[in-house]
């Protein structure tokens, strides 16, 4: 859909960082929303990464640093990391070939490296559901193919289930198999 049609509202829905979440008929993992479930509950569940993530996520943050903010679900690490996350994000880090970065603050590194490492960000708690907004802006084409292919490793290689979001058509990855048109709020196409 195009700015303004109702993306951004739809998976505040779902993240429930929308207040409506609570006053309407959202089912999310087979449970009603404000069924006893804490925010935090639900967001340990679902890895996310947007342009605001991305424009907003401290850049005096290393990049193995901001990878592991996404286990505790903060923009940014608060604490000590532990051997055992360190690990894990070591080894996302290698899988997703940014590893060479993990000292790296994210001033220093490439817009293409940024936008991979709040994926692994996404990623790091291994969720059942991911969340893509918008994922390739600020990329060239180059990035971009090299990004669907990235997540279309993902998605095959994981159980992971895939919400994407996109503007255009030809940024979609192939492991999307159906797609959702908004149009002022409302969906216009669904198709598989």
């Amino acid at each position: 859909g195009h700015n303004g049609a109702g993306k951004s509202t739809l998976l505040s829905l779902i993240t429930g960082d929308n207040p409506q979440a609570y006053s309407n008929q959202i089912y999310l993992f087979g449970k009603k929303r404000g069924s006893g479930e804490s925010i935090w509950e639900l967001k340990q569940k679902i890895g996310y990464a947007s342009p605001e993530l991305f424009q907003y996520f401290p850049q005096d943050s290393t990049v193995a640093h901001a990878v592991e903010s996404g286990i505790y679900d903060t923009v940014g690490l608060y604490r000590q990391p532990s051997i055992e996350n360190v690990k894990i994000v070591s080894e996302l880090l290698e899988a997703l070939g940014i590893h060479q970065y993990a000292d790296s603050l994210l001033r220093d590194v490439a817009t293409s490296v940024q936008r991979i490492c709040l994926v692994a960000r996404a990623l790091v708690k291994f969720p059942p559901l991911l969340i893509l907004d918008e994922p390739c802006q600020g990329l060239d084409n180059n990035q971009i193919e090299q990004f669907r292919e990235l997540i279309d490793r993902i998605c095959e290689q994981t159980s992971v289930s895939l919400i994407y979001v996109s503007h255009y058509p030809d940024e979609i990855p192939q492991s999307v198999t159906r797609h959702m048109v908004l149009v002022n709020g409302k969906q216009v196409l669904d198709r598989a």
